[in-house]
């Protein structure tokens, strides 16, 4: 059933979609095969990447107007065809994460039928990449307590999934991975550095933005296990033609003194750091090359 709708996903931990970057990943080894001790383990780093953001479920709490929808908060999942007919699987991959990302804003704000279309960008996308299993294990496990007792959504998705698979070949797959990681990771990112750059300090509201900003500062060693992991599947040459705007990134993230940053008590005093406005721009920029693909 193609046309599956999200009307029914209301509430919970939509930091579940986290569950497409972590599971499923792994290859086996052939009995007797040497492991080399000095590749990180991969599942490890993907989890490390991922931990600051998953643990305090922070982009779930932030609440944008509907002006900001308005004005491209997200990416245009219009484009979805795009990234289908240019036939670049790299690309698509990174878009795919965005665009789960920006499905898990819009359940945390209660946009159903906005949500709905990202859902088919995603189905779409995941199916094209050779990556529909690790999608559909996703949604099933990300949203099994709202798909738990509803037989109609249930009957839908298990319709929708039938026979689903991954395709990609093991190579191919770990590169489609790191790069749906990547997007889906720059995007998190995007969405806390939207909601700091715009805020505007009410006493009530100061410790949302606090728990933002220590969230999205302290994204040094996610940074680096990123990277690492993209040296580590050969990526960087294959892939993200992204990877030195990430450098970049990774440079004004060093730069700056995130202990200093999260003494600042006041946010308007904060978001005059000028190393944190410097993480801001290239954030934006890396963000823009990705979707414009």
């Amino acid at each position: 059933m193609a046309n599956c709708h999200l009307k029914n996903f209301g509430g919970g931990s939509v930091f579940c979609f986290c569950i497409f970057l972590l599971i499923g990943c792994g290859t086996k080894k052939n009995d007797g095969e040497k492991i080399d001790k000095g590749v990180p383990d991969a599942a490890a780093v993907r989890d490390d990447v991922l931990k600051s953001l998953r643990s305090s479920q922070i982009t779930n709490q932030l609440k944008f107007s509907r002006q900001y929808f308005d004005n491209g908060l997200l990416n245009d999942v219009d484009r979805t065809n795009h990234y289908l007919k240019a036939g670049n699987k790299g690309a698509a991959a990174a878009n795919l994460g965005i665009y789960m990302s920006d499905l898990s804003c819009l359940i945390a704000h209660g946009k159903r039928d906005e949500a709905s279309r990202y859902f088919q960008a995603c189905l779409a996308l995941s199916e094209f990449i050779g990556m529909k299993k690790q999608f559909s294990q996703a949604i099933q496990l990300g949203f099994n307590e709202i798909i738990a007792g509803d037989k109609n959504l249930e009957k839908s998705l298990a319709v929708l999934f039938k026979d689903a698979s991954n395709t990609a070949e093991q190579e191919e797959f770990k590169k489609l991975h790191a790069s749906a990681l990547t997007g889906y990771y720059i995007e998190e990112l995007s969405l806390l550095a939207l909601f700091l750059k715009s805020y505007r300090t009410t006493e009530s509201s100061d410790s949302l933005f606090f728990a933002a900003l220590s969230a999205f500062a302290n994204q040094k060693d996610e940074l680096d296990n990123l990277i690492t992991y993209f040296d580590h599947v050969q990526l960087k040459s294959a892939g993200l033609s992204a990877y030195q705007d990430l450098l970049t990134l990774q440079s004004k993230y060093l730069a700056m003194d995130s202990k200093q940053v999260l003494q600042e008590t006041d946010p308007r005093v904060v978001l005059r750091d000028k190393s944190l406005q410097d993480i801001f721009a290239s954030l934006f920029s890396l963000r823009q090359r990705v979707v414009n693909f």
